[in-house]
């Protein structure tokens, strides 16, 4: 695998950040876990005599190393054994940034890029989207995915022009040691037990529950569809002022300034989300609850190791606006691009790696990602308990919440709006210099101004 990286970092991806010899380690171990070098497919598809050559453009190492996987898979190397597969590793902004220059300029993409969630909103802006519509491709086995995570996101005007295999399904998790400490009662049935909780926990001016965020829009983008809205509608056009999003945002806001038992999440312009600071706040026990996706939660079993045992997980309470029990924060897609050469060859890559079980449990062995892929978890790997979140099965609680997560309604305009957001919304809000109401109707506006 080519590379081209520094230590540029515009947003957090999905999953882990991982060295070159764990990416090599990872790649051979997750493999013979799950038995990609020995498995066979039930049917074998015609091998093909092609001896093409596919190039694949990504940002994240881990997320590569599951892509390379899928080449290796029977199902793709017993049809296709003289298809050469290049990947190449660019950093996070320049990787969209070079894939939509040559899509723009009409020469120099490759047959599959790796686009994250928010970025896929930047190639709806022209008289037609430069990736290719796999709907009729698909065909049946869009009933085989949560299709929230799998499709919704790189989605629009009702055709699929990328697959996803992460279930990047939000739950709840706490120190259940620090819990049983103080006598608290779990699991929480409402956000007022978790309020409630909190102010015993905060009681003694040092610890807090979250870690809320003041320069990143993730935390609000949640508690927004677990409340039952989101930032646009089915039609693109932005929701964001209505009553559920006004209350998701002032809950936010709320549990650090009026009830006290939330903190600000230490960050800065290059680690905005989650980078070592954070953690290291988690590991001196500042923090003691979150709320994420899977790759969020899998971060506390690589970098606060110490605390195995110490966690439980549970969907999450109720008592915000309609209180669906889960929400989706996160997600890169594989799509094909309008320019490749060998485009059935490319899908079927996607279709290894995405939509068979050997494919997605690579990622899962490899990253602790969960799929978006519905047979899978079948599989006893998705079923054994997790010894760091205190025995809970968390393939189980995945699949649970799973069909309840809110449609992801993609816009040509929601990058541009989620920059917006943090500088209109999410730091004057969560430092105290601006009402939700009235930010919110700000950042609508602007976005107007956008889509004029």
């Amino acid at each position: 695998m080519e590379r081209y990286d520094d230590k540029r970092e515009e947003r957090p991806a999905s999953g882990h950040r991982t060295s070159r010899r764990g990416f090599i380690g990872a790649t051979a171990g997750a493999a013979a876990a799950v038995g990609l070098g020995t498995r066979r497919s039930p049917a074998r598809a015609a091998q093909s005599d092609s001896d093409a050559t596919l190039e694949v453009w990504g940002f994240d190492e881990g997320r590569l190393a599951f892509a390379t996987a899928a080449s290796q898979l029977p199902v793709f190397k017993d049809k296709y054994p003289n298809v050469t597969v290049n990947f190449r590793q660019f950093p996070f902004a320049e990787m969209h940034d070079k894939l939509l220059a040559a899509l723009v300029s009409g020469r120099g993409a490759p047959d599959i890029a790796e686009v994250e969630i928010a970025r896929f909103s930047q190639f709806l802006k022209g008289d037609r989207v430069p990736f290719l519509a796999l709907n009729d491709r698909i065909g049946a086995e869009i009933e085989n995915v949560y299709r929230p995570a799998a499709t919704d996101p790189w989605s629009y005007n009702g055709q699929i022009y990328g697959l996803g295999n992460e279930l990047n399904a939000v739950v709840l998790t706490y120190r259940q040691d620090i819990m049983d400490q103080l006598g608290i009662e779990t699991p929480f049935e409402t956000w007022d037990q978790v309020i409630a909780a909190g102010k015993q926990i905060a009681a003694d001016g040092e610890t807090k529950t979250f870690a809320v965020h003041d320069i990143a829009f993730g935390d609000f983008f949640q508690m927004a569809q677990h409340a039952g809205t989101s930032f646009f509608d089915a039609e693109g056009n932005y929701q964001g002022t209505n009553p559920l999003a006004v209350q998701a945002l002032q809950f936010v806001r709320d549990l650090v300034h009026v009830h006290g038992v939330a903190g600000i999440a230490p960050a800065d312009a290059q680690n905005e989300w989650q980078g070592p600071a954070y953690y290291a706040a988690f590991k001196a026990n500042k923090f003691t609850m979150l709320w994420g996706p899977p790759w969020h939660l899998g971060r506390l079993i690589s970098d606060v190791p110490e605390q195995a045992g110490k966690w439980a997980v549970q969907k999450l309470p109720t008592g915000l606006g309609e209180s669906r029990p889960t929400a989706n924060f996160g997600g890169t897609g594989q799509c094909i691009t309008e320019q490749s050469e060998n485009q059935d060859i490319a899908y079927d890559l996607l279709a290894a790696g995405n939509l068979t079980a050997e494919g997605v449990l690579f990622d899962f062995s490899a990253r602790t990602v969960y799929p978006a892929y519905i047979p899978a978890y079948e599989r006893p790997e998705l079923q054994a308990p997790s010894e760091y979140f205190s025995g809970a099965q968390l393939g189980p609680l995945y699949a649970s919440v799973a069909p309840e997560l809110p449609p992801f309604n993609q816009s040509p305009s929601f990058y541009d709006a989620t920059q917006a957001m943090n500088r209109i919304v999410i730091t004057p809000v969560m430092n105290q210099k601006a009402e939700p109401e009235a930010a919110l109707q700000e950042l609508g506006e602007e976005i107007a101004d956008l889509q004029s």
